[in-house]
């Protein structure tokens, strides 16, 4: 199974694809990156440019699932709601893509991942680290730029382990 795990954002879309069922490793990393919008653009294009790089990002790779984080209640209403629109074309995407979509909310993918439901960012990544290991190839990326698709690898790996496709 090739799974497209999603991390929702405006100014940065973290992305992680992750395949199952590979014979005698279980998985592996097919890739990893962020889809960055330019924090002074207008929104109707930073948008549109998630839309169309997702939309490439689809087509090139064909994933059996697109899994994403849901929108969780924030206190700052303003960053919810900007979230939101990025998920909504995120969304978009997947639906013209006629992918599956799957949708974890935060505390399920921090409990899959870390054991705890109220694990925070840094907690995140480091397990996401461990889990993965050996299957990430840091070397075209930069340090910080794996950060920040941590979240969405650990999306599609909370797929995976809900589908019993990899195990911890």
């Amino acid at each position: 199974m090739l799974i497209l795990g999603i991390d929702p954002g405006t100014a940065t879309t973290g992305w992680g694809l992750l395949e199952t069922g590979i014979k005698d490793v279980g998985f592996m990393v097919k890739g990893w990156g962020l889809i960055e919008t330019h924090k002074d653009g207008l929104k109707e294009n930073r948008l549109d440019f998630i839309y169309e790089e997702t939309l490439e990002l689809l087509k090139k790779h064909s994933p059996d699932v697109f899994v994403i984080e849901k929108i969780f209640f924030a206190t700052n209403a303003k960053t919810a709601i900007a979230v939101g629109q990025a998920q909504g074309v995120l969304l978009l995407a997947a639906s013209k893509s006629k992918v599956l979509v799957m949708e974890y909310a935060p505390g399920t993918i921090k409990k899959m991942i870390t054991g705890s439901g109220r694990a925070n960012k840094k907690e995140v990544q480091q397990h996401v680290r461990k889990i993965l290991g050996n299957h990430i190839k840091s070397k075209a990326h930069k340090k910080t730029h794996f950060d920040n698709a941590a979240d969405a690898l650990a999306v599609a790996l909370t797929h995976a382990m809900k589908e019993g496709e990899v195990h911890v």
